[in-house]
């Protein structure tokens, strides 16, 4: 590609005023999903360095859901919204009206939060933040049955 004076990029003649590999660096100090520091320590995992937090669990905690609830209609109840899993709490082999939903990133649970209350037959159900831990142990207490 051509820089903005007619000389290629990359091969010793005048840029635009980019260094060859700087996209790079840009996209890192960008996009928040990036696990690794642009400094010259190299490889830093989560928790490490720099303050990098590592966006939030995307989970939603229902409750209050019918007893005759099942995963399409929490589907429906959340039309439009990128749904990645859908957990329904069971105790002792009897659905509880709580479910966990996971969705495909932090903006779609900040959409699913605004649909708190909401009407679901008869019934209004509650939506609100989870931790990841919750989501866990409630798919943990699923498979031991």
């Amino acid at each position: 590609m051509y820089g903005s004076r007619g000389a290629m990029l990359g091969s010793g003649g005048v840029s635009d005023g980019y260094e060859v590999g700087s996209k790079r660096q840009r996209m890192m100090e960008s996009n928040p999903y990036f696990a690794v520091s642009s400094g010259a320590s190299g490889f830093q995992p989560y928790g490490y360095g720099g303050g990098f937090q590592p966006p939030p669990f995307p989970v939603v905690r229902l409750r209050g859901l019918p007893f005759n609830c099942s995963d399409v209609e929490i589907l429906k109840f959340f039309a439009g919204l990128d749904i990645v899993d859908v957990l329904l709490v069971n105790k002792s082999g009897r659905f509880t009206g709580e479910a966990f939903v996971v969705f495909a990133g932090p903006m779609q649970v900040e959409f699913a939060l605004q649909r708190d209350r909401q009407n679901m037959g008869r019934r209004y159900v509650e939506v609100f933040r989870c931790k990841r831990q919750d989501y866990y142990n409630a798919v943990a207490a699923e498979v031991k049955l």
